[in-house]
């Protein structure tokens, strides 16, 4: 570490019981080709052998520090970690996922050269399934949230865009005289879901030179149903942190209508969108009711202030905001009968497909890939292979499938089904497989989820197989 200097960044990996993920971790980052680090692991507790792999590594590698947090709580685990820290900048991997050899050399480079107090990347997520294939989607920041790549960043461009921010820690760097300067922490409450939620918004109150990258360099792992992701008690971690949220803006000044508005309209997507989600796949956890309910009387009150109001979120938020506060029994209705289509959607999807030996993808770009990750999910495995009209792809592999001319595919396969990946041009393709031979009852366009979490869901796959 530059012969006792300061390092480039300290990386904190907070773990608990990941021994099946752990290995594959750390190899990824004591490999980054930004060797001038600081590897914090602090482990809280494990008794599954994971503490016995990361002495091993210690005992190779001079730059990993081990430290033991008396407290099972994500929250207290990051705060050690950056209290113990001593590089110019603070990275975050979080002990089930894996990082790309480049990611800490490319973050740092912006970094330094922007003079950024925190400089983010796009990411990919990924699942593994049973036979070993292993699938990546990229989670484009620009896409699903307020981001923009390659320009300075401020707490104004957050206040004034009506999408919500980026909502992840792990995918960036952040300097840690930044966040000390503004009391930046996580939230100690007990366990590790959702205790990233202050830590963002406080980021977000507080930036003055932030930067965006559309590069992937960190893989988000979905198939691990021990994940915070998967929690049934979401909207209750939720409603602490942003209880919390407010009571750090009102300890630290951060008053101004236009600060609080930002929050006002975060916080209420935060109130209704998670239970929706979290309705798609499982049952709410004891306490949800209640704290739907405190959340409705936080969302009152903004409204009451006139901070949250129908120019400050994006049209179809309000209508679920209004929904949401004013009529919980209908609202409720709502977001379960929204869950149920979304699910009754897929499973009437794979129906269709159910009886055919032979499918294949009518299209390799971003749709098709969502497509193929949303079948695998699902316990679809008769994907033949992926078709295109671009020759330069003829030949090639996508997704781990061989993708090959529409012409061949027709021919080869007569009574294969046809998914169409590319909704612009769904009538084209039609048309051109009619004339290939091919039945219009061998043929659907793909109008599921390109969402990237939704296509690589572990618990879509979990209901599937209990089927």
């Amino acid at each position: 570490m530059n012969g006792g200097l300061m390092p480039k960044v300290s990386i904190i990996m907070p773990s608990l019981n990941v021994e099946p993920y752990i290995t594959e971790c750390m190899e990824s980052v004591i490999h980054q080709t930004l060797q001038d680090l600081e590897i914090l692991c602090v482990d809280a507790g494990s008794t599954d052998g994971t503490w016995e792999i990361l002495e091993e590594y210690a005992k190779c590698d001079s730059r990993i520090r081990l430290i033991r947090s008396p407290q099972k709580s994500y929250g207290y685990q990051m705060n050690l970690g950056i209290r113990e820290a001593v590089g110019e900048y603070i990275g975050i991997v979080e002990t089930d996922d894996f990082i790309l050899p480049e990611m800490y050399q490319e973050l740092y480079t912006y970094a330094k050269e922007k003079d950024a107090e925190f400089v983010k990347s796009d990411f990919d997520v990924f699942t593994t399934f049973p036979d070993g294939e292993r699938l990546f989607l990229k989670y484009s920041l620009e896409k699903y949230s307020s981001a923009r790549y390659y320009t300075v960043f401020t707490s104004e461009d957050y206040f004034n865009s009506k999408c919500t921010i980026d909502v992840f820690a792990w995918n960036g760097i952040y300097k840690k005289a930044f966040l000390k300067e503004n009391c930046i922490e996580f939230q100690e409450t007990p366990g590790a879901s959702f205790q990233d939620c202050g830590f963002r918004y406080q980021v977000a109150l507080n930036a003055r030179r932030g930067f965006f990258l559309d590069r992937s360099f960190y893989c988000y792992r979905r198939d691990n149903t021990n994940s915070s992701t998967y929690n049934s008690k979401c909207v209750l971690f939720n409603l602490a942190e942003c209880k919390n949220l407010i009571h750090i803006a009102k300890q630290t000044g951060k008053t101004e209508k236009k600060q609080i508005e930002f929050l006002a309209r975060e916080i209420a997507v935060i109130a209704h969108r998670p239970y929706i989600e979290l309705l798609a796949w499982g049952q709410p956890a004891e306490g949800t009711k209640e704290a739907l309910n405190e959340f409705r009387s936080i969302l009152k009150d903004f409204i009451r202030q006139g901070i949250l109001n129908q120019l400050s979120v994006a049209a179809d938020d309000w209508l679920a905001i209004r929904m949401f506060v004013d009529d919980p029994e209908f609202y409720d209705y709502y977001a379960r009968l929204k869950a149920e289509t979304a699910a009754e959607k897929v499973k009437l999807f794979l129906k269709s497909i159910a009886d055919f030996n032979y499918i294949f993808l009518f299209g390799s770009g971003y749709v098709g890939s969502c497509a193929y990750c949303l079948l695998r999910s699902n316990g679809i495995q008769n994907i033949t292979a992926f078709c295109d009209n671009d020759k330069n792809k003829w030949g090639h592999t996508h997704m781990g499938r061989m993708v090959i001319s529409p012409e061949d595919a027709a021919k080869q396969y007569p009574d294969a089904y046809f998914i169409i990946a590319n909704a612009a041009h769904s009538d084209d393709i039609q048309r051109q497989l009619y004339e290939y031979g091919i039945d219009k009852k061998q043929i659907t366009t793909y109008n599921l989820s390109t969402f990237p979490m939704d296509c690589t869901n572990m618990i879509m796959r979990l209901s599937r197989m209990a089927e």
